[in-house]
């Protein structure tokens, strides 16, 4: 129970942040032009780094088994995701979309590394990478309708692609980073919540509170995304055995976390309903801060009476 409430203060740090975001948009400090070069820093500097600096452990046996572990576990719960989205939104794009891929990079990484640690973004990784494969080859026809518009050049040059693959190296190769690239890695580590947030708070100040609680189609978006999901998830991780305990609950964490940027951000570039896109991602972040610790509490319990 207690790493529920460790959770929970991490996100009520996340939504203090995220309103700094707003207010800055609201009184012209920070445009969506701004968030957006914001969100290109995360995603093409910071999130590859916070991967890397994961790998900068000792190589044993036991871990590069626990990483398989963790990669089947991320198979098994996005392709369940991929299948309760499919059943309850059929032909409804960006709410399929929205209800499969969750925010585990943005939020996941923060919030597994304040409540397990550095070692379990090492595990993470291998659902992010499993997410962002999937994500840009199905999801994107998913969200499209269009097959053209996958590409293995596009999967390969992934920023937290590149990130997992130059952590895969470091881990197995054994290299020793010097002192001041680790430093650097640290100090950039420590820009992912802040900045994340701050853009998630620019994208809420653009849209009317109103219109996010007044849609049953959003409101049903976050209870598949962050319920139903992450309860079927969990609920399927009791017959996985306790010793894997760290790799179970970075799975829960990811697949409870909000809808993932990604939507907006493809909706966008392919024409798509950018602002329902947002609307999506901004709803259910507002309620994780009660869904992602009740989740990991109740699945915590659940796990340790089996």
């Amino acid at each position: 129970m207690e790493l529920g409430f460790i959770l929970f203060w991490q996100i009520a740090l996340m939504f203090v942040m995220m309103m700094m975001g707003y207010a800055m948009y609201k009184i012209k400090r920070i445009s969506s032009l701004g968030s957006k070069e914001m969100g290109a820093v995360l995603l093409y500097v910071v999130t590859p780094i916070i991967i890397m600096r994961a790998y900068t452990v000792e190589y044993t046996a036991q871990r590069a088994f626990n990483m398989l572990i963790a990669l089947g576990l991320a198979l098994f719960s996005v392709f369940l995701s991929i299948i309760v989205s499919k059943v309850i939104y059929k032909q409804e794009r960006i709410e399929n979309f929205s209800a499969t891929y969750s925010n585990a990079g943005f939020m996941g990484i923060p919030l597994v590394q304040a409540t397990l640690g550095t070692e379990a973004v090492f595990y993470l990784s291998a659902y992010l990478a499993v997410m962002v494969l999937i994500q840009w080859t199905l999801g994107v026809v998913v969200i499209t309708g269009d097959q053209t518009h996958t590409s293995l050049k596009r999967i390969l040059t992934n920023p937290i692609i590149l990130g997992i693959l130059g952590g895969l190296a470091i881990f197995f190769l054994q290299l020793t980073l010097p002192k001041f690239v680790l430093d650097v890695f640290n100090i950039i580590s420590g820009m992912n919540s802040p900045l994340a947030m701050l853009v998630l708070g620019v994208y809420l100040a653009q849209i009317q509170w109103i219109s996010l609680i007044n849609s049953w189609k959003i409101v049903s978006v976050s209870l598949v995304r962050m319920i139903i999901i992450p309860l079927i998830v969990g609920g399927l991780m009791i017959f996985v055995s306790n010793e894997y305990y760290t790799i179970k609950m970075v799975t829960l964490i990811a697949a409870s976390a909000p809808v993932g940027f990604s939507v907006a951000i493809l909706a966008q570039q392919f024409d798509k309903d950018y602002f329902q896109a947002v609307r999506y991602v901004c709803h259910s972040t507002l309620f994780s801060i009660v869904t992602m610790p009740v989740m990991v509490i109740l699945m915590d319990m659940i796990w340790r009476m089996v």
